[in-house]
């Protein structure tokens, strides 16, 4: 079979234009309120939105990591750079 690839097109312009979106703002909004109401510790509700957009929990490193950036710039904003991130965009 013949498969198409898509090569690297990603620029930076494309990057801030899809972190500062406001379908990303609002759903990140979202997803962070899901993951405070599933979970009561700022580290589980990282591993709930990591869960939720990567469908796997968070490596031990990933989640000490997440929680200080969680924990300095709120949740909404973890969710954002989880939307954001090469393995949510990107099927390998």
């Amino acid at each position: 079979l013949l498969a198409p690839a898509r090569s690297f097109s990603v620029s930076s312009l494309q990057a801030l234009t899809l972190y500062n979106n406001a379908f990303v703002l609002h759903h990140s909004g979202a997803m962070a309120r899901r993951a405070e109401v599933a979970s009561t510790t700022l580290e589980d509700q990282v591993g709930n939105a990591v869960h939720l957009v990567w469908l796997r929990p968070p490596t031990a490193g990933e989640s000490h990591d997440f929680t200080d950036f969680a924990r300095a710039h709120g949740l909404p904003a973890l969710c954002r750079v989880l939307l954001n991130s090469n393995e949510f965009l990107f099927i390998p």
